[in-house]
């Protein structure tokens, strides 16, 4: 009887074992984010740019205000000046309420690209000059207990003119600023760094690339083209990091003083150097920090992950080294490299790794950060003779937001943004004149590239029209892209080809009379900013009409991932029409695209462009209300 209860027991606890492993195997399965891959059918054609809505509320749900990151609040007890200089910060001391301290500090060294060592630990008392740029201070008290333990950073110049001759920026040769963010498209910059991207557009007259398109999945072979014009992972590639012909050896061998600023050594791009790739590296700098706290763990990243999602917001976190966010510190050499290299021709490479990695919201946080550096350029004169120039290597690669018609492409369109000096466009007025043509054609790592070389090359002449039946894979932004690249012809394979198709429709068609109709209302609304000075049009003519589509399909062999919601998520597509139309009176010709969904729910994308010259119909307007000259007809 005992047997048969013990036995009917184990059988029943087996069952329920099993069952629980059955329903946490399928409750993992079914939560597991799906991932669906996609393909463009149609590389061949001629690249028609996506529109999309910034703004379009499907996306809402992966987007939240991220609630501020806490970090330690004890205050350092020393400080390196803009001289470069270490002191001792006495009024922190006072507030932190200590005695009689004794400190030391001890330079951080470099063995080959993964071992640092903490070297010829020096007592100090009194202000000294650092001659290295990375140094780890520790203090004790009477009783020798540790009261403080920070690393800390500067630009050493002294040591670096004593070795070598640094060229001076001027008109003709300009220094470089690059500053990535990774994992971001456009559309994430333009919802999370609102400020930095409205100042960029406003104040610097940023030119902002809509088709700029990642050629690769992650970020090594996305950036090795921006730094090398190399296509990774073949046979154009020299075996070994350190034979690699990166840009910045050109810059620095024509008097440029080189700079590569990244934080999360595990996470960076290029690795593996047999000796530091430019002068100064900040890689040893948070190397170093492995020696002071504990190395990252799975745990920080599942931690982080309650974070960004604005819990456990009391409590420090794992972005934090001691008083300060990471990336703080990467901007911080970044800024002090800058300044301290004044009006000498720079090369600097700025890359922050571990805000947008794994977490999209979190980068919100360093808006007004990124906003105040540039910012900070520009009213300290530093990019009147420097080219800045903002990207990043590719969209979010795991995020459920590309399952949607509009993630699916913006994930494929990462962030570039160029800042020229005024003396430049003005000089060059083909420069200022192609770039505007570039925004809206398709352009990639290659041509970013091709422009850099332009820049080393002080190359900004006017150069003949590129043969558009034989487009290079690499092009200039300087000069004009041809409308008629392709996908193939840019050498961007059928998984990352964000380009849209197209197919004449009827100008009868009732979707286009009605978006036709609809397209004038909304240029008499922008007119009614203007009360009084400007006809009231009407439509004349539909022109031409098409119906332009992603020629995606899903690649189900390329999907890594398995998720039983795979077979629930509705592949989403959206109807996009262009039009072109003419209104009277005056015969003014516009074009634009709109997302159709029925003739109540018609969206714009975009703006309305005019594709014929105003001349003087619009002589009522004044210069500061010129946008108003393209739709109005004075009366």
């Amino acid at each position: 009887m005992r047997k048969s209860r013990l036995k009917k027991y184990l059988r029943n606890l087996v069952l329920f074992v099993l069952v629980m492993t059955g329903v946490v195997y399928f409750n993992i399965q079914y939560n597991w984010p799906v991932f669906h891959v996609f393909r463009n059918k149609n590389i061949l054609a001629p690249c028609i740019i996506p529109k999309f809505d910034i703004e379009d509320p499907q996306l809402d749900r992966f987007f939240w205000k991220q609630v501020a990151l806490k970090c330690d609040t004890w205050e350092n007890l020393v400080f390196i000046d803009s001289n470069g200089i270490l002191h001792i910060n006495e009024t922190a001391m006072k507030r932190g309420g200590y005695g009689h301290v004794t400190c030391k500090y001890g330079k951080i060294k470099l063995h080959g690209d993964y071992k640092v060592s903490i070297e010829d630990l020096t007592d100090f008392k009194q202000p000294e000059y650092i001659d290295t740029d990375f140094v780890n201070v520790q203090c004790v008290d009477d009783g020798q207990k540790q009261v403080y333990n920070n690393l800390h950073m500067h630009v050493d110049i002294k040591s670096i003119k004593e070795q070598r001759k640094i060229g001076t920026e001027s008109q003709d040769q300009l220094s470089v600023y690059l500053f990535g963010i990774d994992s971001m498209s456009r559309l994430i910059t333009e919802r999370k760094l609102r400020k930095t991207m409205k100042y960029l557009r406003e104040d610097l007259d940023a030119y902002v690339l809509k088709g700029y398109t990642k050629v690769a999945d992650n970020s090594f072979p996305n950036l090795l083209p921006v730094f090398t014009g190399l296509k990774a992972y073949t046979k154009e590639v020299p075996a070994g990091i350190d034979n690699i012909p990166f840009i910045w050896k050109n810059f620095s061998s024509r008097g440029y003083i080189d700079h590569l600023s990244e934080d999360h050594p595990g996470l960076a791009s290029f690795q593996g150097f047999n000796a530091p790739p430019v002068t100064h590296y900040l890689r040893p700098f948070f190397m170093a920090m492995e020696k002071i706290v504990s190395p990252r763990s799975a745990l920080n990243n599942a931690y982080m992950f309650v974070q960004h999602r604005n819990f456990l917001q009391n409590n420090v976190s794992p972005m934090c080294f001691g008083n300060q966010l990471k990336h703080k510190y990467v901007m911080d050499y970044t800024r002090r490299f800058v300044e301290t290299y004044g009006s000498h021709l720079k090369f600097s490479f700025t890359w922050i790794n571990e805000i947008t990695h794994d977490f999209i919201n979190i980068v919100e946080l360093a808006d007004e950060e990124v906003r105040d550096y540039f910012k900070w350029l520009k009213d300290s004169g530093r990019l009147d003779n420097a080219v800045l120039i903002f990207f990043s290597d590719h969209g979010p690669r795991y995020s459920e937001m590309q399952n949607t018609a509009v993630g699916r492409i913006s994930n494929l369109l990462p962030l570039f943004t160029m800042v020229l000096p005024d003396h430049v466009k003005s000089r060059y007025p083909h420069i200022h004149r192609n770039l505007k043509k570039n925004i809206d054609r398709l352009s990639t790592h290659y041509d970013f590239f091709e422009t850099m070389k332009d820049i080393l090359n002080s190359d900004f002449a006017e150069k003949p029209a590129i043969d558009p039946t034989a487009i290079p894979r690499g092009i200039s932004l300087f000069q004009e892209i041809p409308a008629a690249r392709s996908c193939k012809t840019a050498d961007i394979s059928e998984h990352y080809c964000p380009c849209y198709s197209s197919k004449q429709i009827s100008p009868q068609d009732e979707r286009v009379r009605a978006i036709s109709h609809f397209i004038v209302d909304q240029i008499n609304l922008i007119l009614d900013d203007i009360p009084g000075r400007c006809a009231k049009l009407s439509l004349d003519t539909v022109e031409r009409a098409s119906l332009v589509y992603a020629d995606m399909e899903r690649d189900e062999k390329a999907e890594s991932y398995f998720s039983f919601r795979s077979y629930l998520w509705k592949i989403e597509e959206k109807t996009r029409i262009l039009v072109a139309l003419k209104t009277t009176p005056g015969g003014a010709q516009f074009e634009t695209t709109v997302e159709y969904r029925g003739k109540r729910n018609i969206k714009m994308l975009g703006d309305i462009n005019r594709t014929n010259k105003y001349g003087d119909q619009a002589k009522c307007i004044k210069f500061e209300e010129k946008f108003y000259r393209l739709y109005c007809l004075c009366l």
